[in-house]
């Protein structure tokens, strides 16, 4: 199983593996407010047309794996979701990213896609799933209060985001027998 295989879904959301096909539904959309103010700045400049390209080539590559996420129960545009550092030898990942439009930022969608993101890590033969977080990042932060997964670290003056501002990241993971009872646990709260 690779990772950024197609048939990614549960009860809530499908997740597409990103194609040049996905740039008019992600340029449409309001996505673009809320990327920056986590995003770390970009060799290149900043911009979504230089990080959908981005990602788009790390996509070809297999160093990342990136998701369009879509709402089931209407078929909406509800965000991007991936992962990077992907480390087969030693069978980890990094959860990269997870933005949604602003109107559609939910607890709810955000659990449902980490849901996915979690049992294709398990199913590619995940060792560990990690986590670096903005330490101001709410919305993330309160999503993995639900998943639960092991806070090992905090970085301190981490990285410069794209609006130029110093930050810390902490640093969450869950290893491969965690996850069972994550998936468990997410399928029940969400009714998955």
């Amino acid at each position: 199983m690779e990772l950024s295989a197609p048939g990614l879904q549960n009860a809530i959301v499908r997740l597409d593996p990103i194609t040049e096909a996905h740039r008019e539904v992600i340029f449409d959309s309001k996505i673009e407010d809320s990327i920056w103010k986590w995003m770390p700045a970009l060799r290149g400049g900043s911009t979504l047309k230089n990080y959908f390209k981005f990602v788009l080539y790390l996509q070809k590559s297999g160093d990342m794996a990136t998701f369009v996420l879509f709402r089931q129960s209407d078929g909406a545009f509800a965000g991007v979701t991936g992962f990077n550092e992907i480390n087969k030898i030693h069978r980890r990942v990094r959860n990269a990213l997870a933005w949604h439009p602003p109107s559609l930022a939910t607890q709810e969608l955000y659990q449902a896609a980490q849901l996915a993101m979690i049992e294709r890590a398990y199913a590619w033969r995940a060792k560990r799933i990690e986590w670096q977080v903005n330490t101001n990042n709410d919305f993330i932060l309160e999503g993995l209060s639900a998943i639960r997964p092991t806070q090992e670290a905090v970085f301190r003056n981490f990285e410069r985001t794209a609006d130029g501002v110093w930050v810390d990241k902490a640093v969450f993971s869950l290893t491969r027998p965690e996850m069972v009872g994550v998936v468990a646990r997410l399928k029940q709260s969400l009714a998955c």
